[in-house]
Parts: C-alpha cells; structure tokens; sequence
C-alpha cells in the first residue's frame, strides 16, 4: 500500500499554508529521527500548491491520501483541527468554471482508470489568516504546528494498524 500525505497551501497566503509546514516539520522529524521508521514505510510526504484538476498528477499511484490543508468556518479558531474522511469533501465550486475539486478531479481519474487513491483521510486546520497576501504563518499557527505534525502521525498509525 502508497500512502501519500500532501500539504497543500499557498506560503503567499499567510496561515493558508500550515499544510506546507505541516510536511516541512514531519521531514525534520524524520531527518532528526524523531519519528519511529516503521510509521513512515510506504510514506511519501510532499508540499503542494496546486489546486484543482493539476492535483490528479500529484496523487495517482497512491492507495491512500492523507491530505493536510486549511478550512473555512464562520468564526475560525486558527489551529484547530477537524479530522474528516473522503466522503466528508463536497464538490464544491470553485472560482471559475475551469476548478476541479478533489473529489472531481478523483472521479476524473477513476474514468480515465488511473491508479488513485480509494481512501482520503483529510486534517482539516481552522485558519483566520488565508486570504491576506503576506508570508509566514501567524503566532498562533505556528504553536499549532506540532500538534497537527503530532495529527498527522496518528493518522498514519492507525492506517498503519499500530498502536498510537
């Protein structure tokens, strides 16, 4: 099983790029050996800025998608965290009749009967900062960084079918 765990964002969209981060933090770990090795077996961990159909590129030849991004709530706590399964994404519209969503872009590829993921598990973060242009994550994001990085793995764990 190829697991692919994407950390999507945009780093010129301030917080909208914990996902990015996420990822820079869990390859850290890993360099600094501050993630058991076997959690990581069939683990690819990529940042991701692209949206829409191009992301069909990015996950095919995975079993399973561990996506990490930002999600709009009317009144965001920026940090936390919502853990949602594939299912849980709509096909929402996007900016112009040319956006695909992930669930779109899956079923696209599910026709053209390519390899891609048959399970999503998404780590959705609560963010107030993602429309303001500006680099680097807010004061609040950044403490909450560890605790998504921390997340992420047990997702991983239980995909894994390990102990947490």
């Amino acid at each position: 099983m190829r697991i692919l765990v994407l950390g999507l964002g945009n780093e010129l969209y301030g917080d909208d790029a914990v996902g990015i981060h996420v990822i820079r933090r869990l390859k850290k770990n890993l360099k600094d050996k501050k993630i058991e090795a076997r959690l990581l077996e069939n683990v690819e961990l990529e940042e991701c800025s692209l949206s829409g159909l191009a992301l069909l590129e990015v996950i095919v030849g995975y079993d399973t998608l561990v996506l990490i991004d930002t999600i709009k709530k009317p009144r965001p706590v920026t940090g936390k965290i919502h853990l949602m399964e594939g299912k849980d994404l709509r096909h929402i519209p996007g900016p112009s009749p040319h956006y695909v969503s992930i669930p779109q872009a899956i079923e696209i590829g599910e026709k053209l009967e390519l390899q891609v993921p048959s399970r999503i598990k998404i780590i959705a973060v609560e963010a107030k900062n993602i429309y303001n242009l500006g680099e680097g994550l807010t004061e609040e994001m950044t403490k909450a960084i560890p605790a998504i990085a921390e997340q992420v793995k047990n997702v991983l764990r239980e995909i894994a079918g390990l102990d947490p």
